[in-house]
C-alpha cells in the first residue's frame, strides 16, 4: 500500500535545516594562533632535532605540555555550506580530538601536535578555494591533516609538491596509490571508493538475485568522487554478469544551485529496481524520497559511504523509506565496533562532547598515517618538510588499532591498495544510525580486479 511522505520541496528544507546540526559541533575549536616560524632548517634541544616550517621549539598555545616544542598542523574543509558539511565538521573536531588525546598522553617525544583555528581554512569544497585556503596557511604548518574532496586535493597538489608538504586526505579516490598522481604526498586510508563499490555491488547482487529484467541507474556528482565509485559499480556489473546502467545521471550539488527535479523524473521514467548513487546526503534523500513518491516503489539504493549522515534521522518521514530500500558501503566497522581504535575514539568524543557519527570516525582514523609520520621524524630528528616526503613514501606498518588493516606505503598501487569494506543498513536505534550487514570483506570482483591505473 502507497505510504505518505514529504514532498520533494519540503523534504530538502528539512535537511537544509539539519544540515548544520548535523556538524554536531563548531569547527576549529582549537583556537591558538601559531607562531612564524624559521625560514630554514634549525635545531631543537639536546638532540639536535632539525626542523623548518610549521614546527617550534616553543610550546604550542595552550600547551598541554609545557616542556614540548610544537607542531602544527593544518586543516582544508568544507566547514560551512558545502555539499558534505554535514561530514566534514565531525570530521575536522575528531582530528583536534586525536591530537588532543596524544598530547595528554605526554605528545612524541618532546613534541605537542596542534590544529588551530588560524590553520583551519573553509574551502566550501571549492577547488579553487582550497588553493587559496593552502596558501594562506602553508607558511605555518608542516603538513596537512585534513585536505577534504578529490578534485580540490587535485587541485591543490602542484602547490602541496612545490613546498614539500604531505596530507592526510579526506577523499577515498583511487588515484591516491599512485605515486604519479599523488607525488608521494597523500596518505589514503581505507578501501578506494571503486572497491567499496565492487563490493557493495556484489553484496546487492547476493541479496536481490537479479534476473534478466534486471535495470540499474547511476546518479553521481562529476569529478572523481562520482567518476571512482560510479566507474566500480560498472566494472562489478560487467563482473558479475549484469547489465550496464540503463542511466547515467550527472547530479549537481544542492550547495552550488543544483536540484533533483531532472533526476527524479528520469529515474521515474526508467523504473529501475536498483539504484545506485555518488552525492551528499542530502541529494541522496531528496531523490530516494522523490523516486517514491513518483510511484515507483518497488526499487533498491546503494549509496556510496558519503551518502549517510546520521542528522538524516532527524526527518522521520524518511527514515522508514530508508530502512526498507537502502544499502550504504563503508570503509570500516562503524562506531559501535569492538576495536581498540574504536574504543580510543569513543572515549575521545565522549570527552569532548561530541555525538556518534561516522565522519568523526573517518576524521579519527584518518591521523593514524600522521601519526606514524610524525613518529618516525621525530625518531629521525628530522622535522624538515623535505624529510617528511621522504618517509612519507616508505612508511610502513601503520596500525589504525583495528579500525582498519595495518597497512605499508611502499610497493605498487595493485599491491598497497585496502580491498575490504563493508555493507550497512539504516537502524534509528544504533548510536550513529547504521547497523552492519556484512563484517569486512573482499569480493571477488575486487579480488580478481588489477588496479594498473585509478578506476575513476
Amino acid at each position: 500500500m502507497r505510504k505518505r511522505w514529504l514532498t520533494v520541496v519540503s523534504l530538502v528544507a528539512a535537511l537544509s535545516m539539519i544540515a548544520a546540526a548535523c556538524g554536531d559541533d563548531d569547527s576549529g575549536d582549537t583556537t591558538t594562533a601559531a607562531p612564524g616560524t624559521t625560514a630554514a632548517p634549525t635545531t631543537q634541544g639536546e638532540g639536535d632535532v632539525a626542523f623548518d616550517v610549521g614546527v617550534t621549539p616553543a610550546p604550542c598555545g595552550d600547551a598541554v605540555n609545557e616542556g614540548n616544542g610544537c607542531i602544527y598542523l593544518g586543516v582544508l574543509s568544507d566547514l560551512s555550506d558545502g555539499p558534505f558539511v554535514a561530514l566534514a565538521v565531525p570530521l575536522t573536531n575528531a582530528q583536534s580530538d586525536f591530537w588532543a588525546k596524544v598530547n595528554a598522553d605526554g605528545g612524541l617525544d618532546g613534541f605537542d601536535v596542534i590544529i588551530s583555528a588560524e590553520n583551519t581554512f573553509d574551502t566550501h569544497y571549492d577547488p579553487a578555494l582550497t588553493v587559496e585556503g593552502f596558501e594562506s596557511i602553508k607558511d605555518r604548518v608542516l603538513m596537512l591533516a585534513q585536505s577534504l574532496g578529490t578534485p580540490q586535493t587535485q587541485a591543490a597538489l602542484p602547490r602541496y609538491a612545490e613546498e614539500n608538504v604531505v596530507a592526510a586526505p579526506a577523499t577515498w579516490w583511487s588515484g591516491w596509490a599512485f605515486t604519479d598522481q599523488d607525488q608521494g604526498l597523500i596518505l589514503e586510508s581505507g578501501a578506494p571508493y571503486c572497491f567499496e563499490a565492487m563490493n557493495g555491488m556484489s553484496f546487492v547482487n547476493d541479496m536481490l538475485q537479479p534476473g534478466d529484467d534486471f535495470v540499474w541507474a547511476l546518479v553521481r556528482f562529476a569529478g572523481d568522487y562520482g567518476g571512482d565509485y560510479g566507474n566500480g559499480a560498472i566494472a562489478a556489473a560487467e563482473a558479475l554478469g549484469l547489465p550496464a546502467p540503463a542511466a547515467d545521471i550527472e547530479q549537481l550539488e544542492f550547495s552550488r544551485g543544483g536540484d533533483a527535479n531532472a533526476a527524479i523524473a528520469e529515474l521515474a521514467q526508467l523504473q529501475p529496481n536498483l539504484i545506485v548513487i555518488v552525492t551528499g546526503p542530502n541529494e541522496m534523500a531528496t531523490i530516494v524520497g522523490g523516486v517514491f513518491q513518483s510511484g515507483h516503489q518497488a526499487f533498491k539504493v546503494l549509496g556510496a559511504g558519503p551518502t549517510w549522515n546520521v542528522g538524516l534521522l532527524a526527518v522521520p518521514d524518511l527514515v522508514p523509506l530508508l530502512q526498507a530500500v537502502y544499502y550504504v558501503t563503508g570503509a570500516t566497522g562503524n562506531w559501535d565496533f569492538d576495536t581498540q581504535g574504536h574504543a580510543d575514539m569513543r572515549a575521545a568524543a565522549e570527552a569532548n562532547g561530541r555525538d556518534p557519527n561516522n565522519a568523526y570516525l573517518a576524521g579519527w582514523y584518518w591521523q593514524y598515517p600522521v601519526l606514524a609520520l610524525l613518529q618516525q621524524l621525530v625518531a629521525d630528528a628530522d622535522l624538515t618538510r623535505g624529510h617528511a616526503v621522504e618517509v612519507a613514501g616508505n612508511l610502513t606498518g601503520v596500525s589504525y588499532g583495528g579500525i582498519l588493516p595495518d597497512r605499508d606505503y611502499t610497493g605498487t598501487a595493485h599491491d598497497q591498495a585496502v580491498r575490504s569494506s563493508l555493507v550497512f543498513g539504516v537502524d534509528p536505534a544504533a548510536s550513529d544510525g547504521l547497523t552492519p550487514f556484512t563484517d569486512a570483506f573482499t569480493s571477488e570482483p575486487v579480488t580478481a580486479y588489477d588496479l594498473s591505473e585509478p578506476c575513476g
